[in-house]
């Protein structure tokens, strides 16, 4: 007579195989807002059309921004800013002067701002949060959650402040 092995506990009825796939889609509408669930843009912005695209819009404030198009242009802004400074380094002898540096941080600093404020907006955050840095002894805690905010990805829904970003340029 054989005797049957014994079955561990954690296996008891068990079965064998893999288990069927879930599939996890967002749902077509959110249950808490009328707002549509949209796609998020398939591609991300390159660095050239981001730029045109922060420059033409300089003084536009209220519409979206996505991370592609925020983040190259975050490079774009200190580079040039590292470029101009080198400049007035190799221009001044004595390193006093800065006029090619401030130039250029006045003429980028309104665009830089507005695409900041249109990607809090992305991230449905009002872009009142922008002054939150300047918060005398916690500023650069609010700064840093800021820059920690700006890495997620913005909603997949037409918020607030707009139609989620396409990462597409319309050139006229």
């Amino acid at each position: 007579m054989k005797e049957d092995a014994p079955v561990e506990w954690w296996k008891q009825g068990a079965v064998e195989g893999a288990p069927e796939p879930i599939v996890i889609s967002p749902p077509k509408s959110n249950p808490f807002h009328d707002f549509e669930f949209a796609a998020r843009p398939e591609h991300s912005m390159s660095f050239q059309d981001s730029i045109e695209n922060v420059i033409r819009n300089f003084l536009n404030f209220s519409d979206r921004a996505s991370r592609s198009e925020y983040w190259w242009f975050q490079l774009f802004f200190f580079v040039s800013l590292a470029v101009a400074d080198s400049i007035d380094v190799m221009i001044s002898a004595d390193g006093s002067g800065s006029a090619f540096g401030i130039l250029v941080f006045l003429g980028l600093i309104i665009p830089n701002l507005a695409v900041t404020v249109r990607r809090l907006h992305d991230i449905g955050y009002s872009g009142w949060f922008l002054l939150l840095p300047l918060i005398p002894c916690l500023g650069s805690i609010f700064g840093l959650v800021i820059i920690l905010l700006m890495i997620g990805d913005g909603q997949a829904q037409i918020n607030n402040f707009g139609d989620v970003p396409t990462n597409t340029i319309v050139r006229e």
